[in-house]
């Protein structure tokens, strides 16, 4: 169940780091648009953007302008 006080941003980037780590996208792969990640979640573009910039942050995924978030590459 999920903790009343996360923000909707916060468990989205917390399953997407998970599902990171799990290997479901490889290393330089690209993860779903920002609009099908907010329909699979019932969240808004902007939550979903703000989710994913915490993972830019962290490392763990690559914004590539007008073209698409991709996970790292270690040592990249």
């Amino acid at each position: 169940m999920p903790n009343a006080l996360e923000l909707p941003s916060e468990r989205v980037s917390a399953d997407l780091r998970r599902r990171i780590q799990a290997g479901e996208w490889k290393p330089g792969e690209a993860i779903p648009s920002v609009t099908a990640l907010g329909a699979a979640y019932g969240v808004s573009r902007a939550t979903v953007h703000k989710a994913v910039r915490v993972l830019v942050a962290e490392g763990l995924l690559v914004s590539r302008a007008r073209w698409a978030t991709v996970v790292a590459v270690p040592g990249e």
